[in-house]
């Protein structure tokens, strides 16, 4: 019977995402998957940087980003077709990267996780398979993996079982946990088409707010756009199977003369929350414990965010020894961040699918007024909340995102999270901050800490600390913005905390330690 430090049950980006962080950080992992092929149809469309950052880890995101298109921003037409509100993105120089928010295309991500898990000697792939039982103690989960086409069942063993096996999770079902329902039940037809001449569209991405039929459009990358239109209620998703209707409809809103329909697919959009997100060594991560209707672009990017925060703390947990207070935390800080963006997300619904013509009229007024008199918040980030809980101080700092600045290496500009390994980060701003680090190197060593200096010239570094010049001065102005000469970074690129002074720094890492179960 094999064993393994962690299987995982679905190999979608979620899936992907955490297999490969883990395998990268030498865990041996068991990815089980029902489809042995890329799944074809229309899914997600957007990224953000906080998820470029996790596909940094797992090896893609370069070879991603070509392919991609950083978001023109969004536009909302009321029932005069004139903007009742709106979202513009954060310009370059980008804080965290990476644009703030891109479009991509789901199955070529998907394809390039799964390439670099077939090249890693520690991983082991499951495609056409499903996880078919499992039982767990206090030190390892049982998994019955069945072979979807023979029958043929094999067992293994592993410290962790983790469900990323979306919507329907089976993983779910047979923990018996339940999902919180946010009282969002809609149908809509998604349509990617490649635009093949010239026509009238939207310089932004368009959410057409008209009580007759509200709907989406999206400038995907390079030729593809996707449109996102609502069954109405006379309707059901069988009417689509028919090409003429779905290009009827589409007619709407352009000249179908001009696009090549690749793909489309009906999905009643939800808005979900996992009542529980882990027994003792089973955890469910993506839409497996979250559902999150698409208004704002979040759905794969909380499920990385999961990813991220249960790859750390797992890692942690293999190497150090296992800690129930650590792994609580993953649905502590997860689960009621992603509950704020759900929330969000189903407000910008029922903005853009009112189809009360009378209450359409109401809210175009109320909200150009809010345009118009500045009390609109016009950044999509903004919506997307701090962590509040978990492995976290009092500070203002902390549960906010480390910026990622550019690093001069070798005669050219690399992000810091291609040189600084997904481990704990001592960065300051300048060598003397370093020296507060001296009486507690050897434990933070231990931990698996990294000491990083960040300054705009080449400096003198004391041993055991990485000097690194920064090419621009986006983590300068963001120290100095906050008055700040050190922080202590999670390896999820989350604050833990800013550092003042030396007294200050043994505090923090003492709370860290007995946060991490480390403590005497």
């Amino acid at each position: 019977m094999q064993h393994f430090d962690v299987v995982i049950s679905g190999c979608g980006p979620t899936g992907g995402v955490l297999a490969n962080l883990l395998a990268a950080q030498g865990l041996s992992v068991c990815v089980v998957e029902r489809f042995p092929e890329v799944y074809p149809t229309p899914r997600a469309i957007v990224l953000d940087w906080e998820a470029m950052r996790a596909l940094q880890y797992c090896g893609v995101a370069h070879t991603l980003f070509p392919s991609t298109r950083p978001h023109p921003g969004t536009d909302f037409l009321g029932v005069d077709g004139e903007i009742i509100k709106l979202f513009d993105p954060a310009p370059p120089p980008y804080a965290l990267g990476w644009p703030s928010t891109s479009t991509f295309i789901q199955p070529e991500l998907e394809k390039m996780l799964r390439r670099a898990l077939s090249l890693r000697a520690n991983v082991t792939m499951k495609l056409g398979c499903t996880v078919a039982d499992f039982t767990e103690d206090t030190s390892r989960v049982i998994v019955t993996i069945a072979d979807s086409a023979t029958g043929a069942r094999e067992t293994a063993t592993a410290a962790v079982l983790v469900g990323c096996d979306g919507a329907n999770s089976e993983i779910r079902k047979r923990l018996g946990f339940s999902l919180e329902d946010y009282r969002f039940d809609e149908w809509w037809i998604v349509v990617d088409a490649w635009q093949l001449c010239d026509t009238e569209l939207p310089r932004k991405t368009t959410q057409y707010c008209w009580p007759s039929r509200p709907a989406t459009y999206v400038v995907g990358p390079g030729n593809l756009r996707r449109w996102e239109i609502k069954l109405l209620a006379h309707e059901s998703p069988a009417d689509f199977d028919d090409p003429a209707r779905l290009r009827a409809v589409m007619a709407n809103y352009v000249d179908i003369r001009c696009f090549d329909i690749w793909r489309s697919a009906t999905y009643r959009f939800a808005a979900r929350v996992g009542d529980r997100w882990a027994s003792r060594r089973v955890f469910l991560a993506g839409d497996a414990v979250h559902q999150t209707p698409p208004f704002l672009g979040q759905g794969l990017c909380a499920g990385l965010r999961d990813a991220f925060n249960l790859a750390w703390k797992l890692v942690f947990a293999q190497r150090h020894g296992w800690s129930d207070a650590l792994l609580s935390t993953y649905e502590t800080e997860r689960k009621p961040n992603v509950a704020k963006v759900i929330q969000h997300a189903k407000e910008f619904g029922l903005i853009i699918g009112e189809m009360d013509e009378a209450r359409a009229l109401e809210r175009d007024r109320t909200l150009r007024a809010e345009l118009r008199e500045g009390r609109m918040t016009t950044t999509r980030q903004a919506f997307i909340p701090n962590l509040a809980n978990g492995i976290l101080v009092d500070d203002p700092l902390s549960g906010s995102l480390m910026v990622q600045p550019e690093i001069v290496s070798q005669d050219r500009a690399r992000l810091m999270d291609d040189i600084c390994p997904m481990a704990f980060l001592y960065v300051t701003a300048n060598a003397a901050a370093q020296a507060w680090m001296e009486p507690h190197a050897d434990a933070w060593r231990r931990i698996g800490g990294q000491r990083i200096v960040i300054q705009s010239s080449v400096q003198p570094a004391p041993d055991g600390v990485t000097a690194l010049v920064e090419a621009g001065d986006i983590f300068a102005k963001w120290a100095a913005a906050n008055s700040t000469a050190a922080v202590i970074v999670r390896p999820d690129r989350y604050v833990y905390a800013t550092v003042q002074d030396e007294n200050d720094l043994a505090r923090k890492l003492t709370r860290l330690d007995a946060q991490l179960g480390l403590a005497d």
